[in-house]
């Protein structure tokens, strides 16, 4: 206790409460506001770089304490007095003075570059802080370079105006999304998580799938993607649902390597599944200037075919292996009863769904309402009730949970803005059209490759605004839908959490099973390897994502559907009995047929299915006799 009193005593704490309250408070008003966008976005910023440089630069204890909390709590002052500064100026540095700013805008605008790269450093670590910086010094020194590669000559001022005081760099899209829109669905999600409606995911799950074959790991897969829709990371799905799946699913007879791989990918497909999806999905709207209903829309049946391939996967396999459901635990309620007591807290999030897609209302307007309805029905109940304490502690939960992604955008804003004034994004996407030659699928396969490769490690909101500049305007030249190239390398980001060397949510799954990281990340790749076709689907068949007549979308739903049925049961051998490995590997082939947008293909992979499955039945039979 005395412990804890005397953490609620550091000044350095206090402050960072205060703040992240103000930043939630901020962000479900800012609907109302008619802020301009550089007066709205600066105020965000000034409480939130600050906390940053508070909690990870002085909160967290480290070597040389003193010395760091002076810099800290100076560098915390100096970038308020650039954001205030900003702040003050709005007007006169987006109109009067855009393109001839006086020598205090650049020390404002400079001020506001180095703090975010240092609060990069301390949210992400030096990987995405050197990434960030190549960008710099290729904007710096890129007049050096080959013809080619090369861009002009950039004087001091022009690039720190275009990072800092315009809304081409850090003040650009993507940290007007956190802004706008973000900031309150996250607001939303920590009302949802003071109010206990995770642990209620959590237990109607086990009630509807407990008993089934496989149980333990289904509950992930469906626990997963419903906590999914609060958390929007991969990490922190796999911490918080994991923490309880992965134990639950060794103890029932799942290999601990195989347990960890099954809550990596359940919970890496959080981002998109609707209705909250993550804040990238948001950024998507914002760069294609459409509602975010569209982006939700578009996310529906590919995030539907993600689960059901997860979900059929561990079903095989744990046919395969035998493994029999989970006891029933005595002090669960019975499924009757939880939905009567608790089933009330699940409402906000149909209700955010139906005021997005039925009513056409914004998200950040839709947040708010159902964050107001998540404080009237926990009065519901004593135990559910938000109290003023519960109140305010949601309100810190939900500012903290704000930082990390407005640090992030606006680490990507800058490299948004190099890439806008270089060039660097035409040349590259030039680069990559020219190197596919005449063929898209070769092109798909390399904006797949790079996406892989750029999300290692790196968040997914970052990853995907360096694919938006890099990747997704060389597809969108070769003539693949906006929506269709932007979903494209938002969803290979999403996967790169899964995929070796750099796995990070296979890592944190790993840490939990108490197994090798690299074995995991190497069997979810396995367990997710029908999803890796979904992506490809969409390119060459945009109905997939509701763009077309409804003959059209049930059409390559259906052989979608059955492509990714095929590809399991290869990946897992197993339909009804074990399959051999030619048997197996014929499966995955008719799999990729299936998902090209053609007749024969889809003859030949419906032949393949049924004679896949005629094999596994006559296994079984000879097994039997």
């Amino acid at each position: 206790m005395g412990e804890k009193q005397s953490k609620e005593k550091n000044p350095a704490e206090i402050i960072i409460n205060v703040l992240s309250a103000l930043l939630s408070v901020y962000s479900i008003s800012y609907a109302f506001m008619g802020y301009d966008l550089l007066t709205g976005r600066s105020r965000h910023l000034l409480m939130a770089l600050p906390m940053c440089f508070l909690s990870k630069g002085i909160v967290q204890k480290k070597k040389g304490q003193k010395f760091r909390t002076i810099l800290y709590v100076i560098l915390s002052l100096i970038t308020a007095y650039a954001m205030i500064y900003i702040d003050m100026n709005s007007t006169p540095l987006s109109r009067t003075r855009l393109g001839m700013y006086i020598t205090s805008d650049y020390i404002a605008g400079f001020i506001l570059i180095v703090a975010t790269l240092v609060a990069t450093w301390l949210e992400y670590g030096l990987s995405l802080t050197c990434v960030v910086g190549v960008f710099i010094l290729y904007m710096l020194l890129g007049q050096y370079l080959p013809s080619g590669i090369s861009h002009p000559v950039l004087s001091y001022k022009r690039m720190i105006g275009t990072l800092s005081l315009y809304t081409e760099g850090i003040m650009g899209t993507a940290l007007g999304a956190i802004v706008s829109t973000v900031g309150a669905v996250l607001v939303f999600a920590g009302f949802l998580e003071i109010s206990g409606a995770s642990k209620v995911f959590m237990n109607l799950t086990i009630l509807l799938f407990g008993r089934f074959t496989g149980g333990a790991a289904k509950i992930a897969v469906v626990s997963s993607s419903l906590f999914g829709t609060i958390s929007g990371s991969a990490a922190a799905n796999v911490a918080g649902t994991g923490i309880i799946t992965i134990p639950l699913m060794r103890k029932t007879g799942f290999e601990p390597h195989y347990a960890g791989a099954v809550e990596a990918t359940a919970s890496s497909g959080g981002q998109i599944m609707p209705p909250i999806m993550g804040a990238a999905a948001f950024i998507i709207a914002e760069m294609l200037s459409k509602p975010y209903v569209e982006i939700m829309k578009a996310a529906i049946i590919p995030a539907a075919v993600f689960y059901l391939s997860i979900f059929i996967s561990v079903d095989l396999y744990s046919r395969r292996k035998g493994i029999k459901g989970v006891d029933k635990d005595p002090n669960l309620p019975p499924l009757r009863d939880l939905l009567f007591k608790s089933g009330y807290l699940l409402f906000p999030i149909v209700l955010l769904f139906v005021l997005v897609a039925v009513f056409n209302k914004s998200a950040q307007w839709s947040a708010l309402v159902s964050t107001f309805a998540i404080i009237v029905l926990s009065w519901l109940n004593k135990d559910t009730r938000i109290t003023p304490k519960k109140m305010w502690e949601a309100l810190v939960f939900s500012g903290k949970a704000i930082v990390p992604i407005s640090v992030v955008c606006a680490s990507a804003g800058l490299i948004v803005g190099i890439f806008n004034a270089t060039g660097l994004g035409i040349t590259l996407s030039s680069y990559i059209v020219n190197m596919a030659g005449n063929s898209l699928m070769l092109l798909c396969v390399l904006a797949a490759v790079a996406s892989l490769i750029l999300g290692m490690g790196m968040p997914t909101v970052a990853c995907y605004l360096l694919l938006a500049a890099l990747v997704a305007p060389a597809m969108i030249e070769f003539g693949v839908l906006p929506i269709a190239a932007h979903m494209f390398v938002f969803y290979f980001g999403i996967i790169s959490a899964i995929t070796p060397p750099v796995a990070i949510a296979a890592f944190v799954g790993a840490g939990i099973a108490k197994c090798s990281p690299m074995k995991v990340g190497i069997t979810s790749c396995i367990l997710a390897l029908p999803v890796f076709f979904i992506p490809f689907v969409f390119v060459y068949n945009p109905a997939l994502l509701m763009v077309g007549n409804m003959g059209q979308i049930l059409q390559v739903c259906a052989t979608t559907l059955l492509g990714t049925f095929l590809c399991a049961i290869g990946t897992q051998g197993y339909i009804f009995a074990p399959l051999k490995m030619p048997v197996r590997i014929i499966a995955i082939v008719c799999a990729v047929a299936m998902l090209i947008p053609e007749t024969i293909t889809d003859v030949i992979g419906i032949a393949g299915l049924v004679g896949v499955m005629v094999i596994g039945r006559m296994t079984a039979k000879k097994q039997k006799n």
